[in-house]
Parts: structure tokens; C-alpha cells; sequence
């Protein structure tokens, strides 16, 4: 089995999603969705991710919205979220979290932060201990 983890990143923000590619790509194999609808569709095709990377407010399926989809799915709810938002609302953050996402980020965010914060959760899953 390959060490290489699935990461699906979900931003209609291509800059966002470029550099996060850039950064990510030596570690993990990076797939880019640019809403909420096309990541799910994508996840229901059969794909496997090992975290996700969602934008708050994105066209068709908000984050929000695609957070509360996956977490009430059996096949994608113990998948890790974080959620990226270009406001720092106290509120969205809370009721992300709430919601079942594993960390939330504001924009603009250091790539490498968003990078360990990605192996401090997936070494804290227990799909992979």
C-alpha cells in the first residue's frame, strides 16, 4: 500500500487551490475539486480521500453545507475536514466545529501551518494509528 494519503482539497478560489497544491503535492496525492457539489460527486464515484480541505463559501454546496452532508454519511463522516474561510467570524468557526469539521482556517493562511495541521490530524485519526 502506497504511504502517500488522498488529499481532496474543495476551493473555487483557483490561486488558493494552487498553492495549496504546491505545497502538498511532495507529501500527498492532491485532488482538486472547485465546489462543494463537484468533491461530493467526486467522493461518490468511488474515490478515496484521507482528509478533505473545504472552502466556507463556495457556489453550489457551500462548505458548510457540504460538511453536514458528508458527516451524516456512513462512507464519509470519519473522513477529517478543514474548513478555509475568508472571515474570521468567531460564529462560523463554532458552528463548523460543531458541525464535525476538524479544524478551521483563515484566509490568507500559511501553507505550511495547513500542512502540519493536516499530519497533526491525520496522525490523531484513528483510521491511522
Amino acid at each position: 500500500m502506497s504511504s502517500r494519503r488522498n488529499l481532496l482539497i474543495i476551493d473555487d478560489e483557483p490561486s488558493i487551490t494552487k498553492i495549496l497544491e504546491h505545497f502538498l503535492k511532495k507529501d500527498f496525492d492532491v485532488v482538486i475539486k472547485s465546489d462543494g457539489s463537484e468533491g461530493m460527486l467526486w467522493l461518490e464515484e468511488g474515490n478515496q480521500a484521507d482528509l478533505i480541505i473545504a472552502d466556507l463559501h463556495m457556489p453550489n454546496l457551500s462548505g458548510k453545507e457540504f460538511l453536514k452532508v458528508a458527516k451524516a454519511s456512513n462512507l464519509y463522516a470519519d473522513i477529517p475536514v478543514i474548513i478555509l474561510s475568508g472571515s474570521d467570524e468567531s460564529s462560523e468557526r463554532i458552528q463548523c466545529l460543531n458541525l464535525g469539521a476538524d479544524d478551521f482556517m483563515v484566509k490568507p493562511f500559511n501553507p505550511m501551518e495547513v500542512h502540519a495541521k493536516i499530519n497533526a490530524i491525520l496522525r490523531r485519526s484513528k483510521r491511522y494509528s
